[in-house]
């Protein structure tokens, strides 16, 4: 009983977003303060409802990028130049926290990501990223079944481990459109619970691809297009595909399609700062033919003058 959830894991060891373009940072490190604003942003995705033991993820980023002062410090003379924090603001930083249930297995994640933004004279960026921090597994005791205690898998056994991690990105972007490649669990630990002797459960490499381009129909009115394509180690291909309407950077309606023949419909509403979004995945076969689909909420908090989104050299 306790194997079946272990290879689940090993299927999907990274949770789903569909709504990633909002925040390209959950999947690439190098996004980190990409768009010049500080982002709060708060996750709930419930994973096909209504079967039992189905990935549910809890998580909370924000990322910002950090400017150059432009007051001077009272210990510096009035009569020399003020000194930058970093130069030009060219250093973005983040932090992301996240919980990921699914079966008897429970992942708990903690990371500090550091990036650098190479600006050139057309305001766009190449940015470079990386990610460290840690992962822990828990196994989830309370709902395991055993019918003979010989063979009690937690028998002498740990039922907590923690692991290293480790992300790296690169990624351009400019005011109309931006594409990453990024590695996560770059490290590729290896996780012994003792179940069998001799043998680990791997934390395989994940490979992303994300992008997305904006097509300005009016000085209101946009449409967003958006992909990702991700390959793990053993060449597991899922790829996604989205079409976003947004007016007056306001209101927005989007569909998607993500490999697996599953659809994707998403809308989402700004007030005064405060981003409030909310997707609904469907498959009309599967697993999720015996579920409700897949609901996943977000929440996010934007700081920053959005006029001056990509002249960092004159913000602040």
């Amino acid at each position: 009983m306790l194997l079946c959830p272990l290879i689940k894991v090993n299927a999907q060891q990274i949770p789903v977003y569909s709504q990633y373009s909002f925040s390209p940072f959950v999947l690439n490190p190098a996004a980190a303060g990409a768009d010049g604003f500080t982002t709060i942003t708060l996750t709930n995705r419930n994973q096909w409802v209504g079967v039992e033991g189905a990935p549910r993820t809890y998580s909370a980023s924000v990322q910002a990028r950090i400017m150059k002062l432009s007051h001077q410090r009272r210990s510096v003379s009035v009569r020399r130049r003020p000194q930058p924090l970093f130069r030009s603001g060219r250093v973005g930083i983040g932090l992301n926290v996240r919980n990921f249930h699914i079966g008897l297995i429970n992942q708990s994640e903690a990371q500090f990501t550091f990036a650098y933004h190479i600006i050139s004279d057309n305001g766009s960026q190449i940015s470079l990223g990386s990610s460290l921090g840690f992962l822990e597994y828990k196994i989830n005791t309370n709902n395991l079944k055993l019918t003979d205690m010989i063979d009690d898998p937690l028998y002498n056994n740990k039922i907590s481990l923690f692991i290293p991690d480790a992300n790296i990105g690169i990624y351009y972007s400019d005011q109309n459109k931006y594409i990453g490649l990024s590695i996560l669990q770059l490290l590729q630990a290896s996780l012994n619970f003792g179940i069998n002797e001799g043998e680990d459960f791997h934390i395989y490499r994940q490979y992303y691809l994300v992008g997305g381009y904006q097509y300005n129909l009016n000085i209101q009115n946009v449409l967003e297009s958006s992909f990702y394509f991700k390959s793990s180690e053993q060449l597991n291909l899922q790829a996604d595909v989205s079409l976003k309407y947004i007016h007056d950077s306001k209101f927005w309606i989007g569909l998607g399609y993500r490999s697996g023949l599953t659809f994707i419909g998403s809308t989402g509403v700004c007030i005064n700062r405060f981003y409030f979004g909310y997707a609904f995945d469907y498959s009309p076969k599967g697993l999720l033919n015996y579920s409700y689909g897949s609901h996943e909420v977000m929440l996010a908090y934007k700081l920053g003058n959005n006029i001056r989104r990509y002249r960092y050299l004159d913000r602040y």
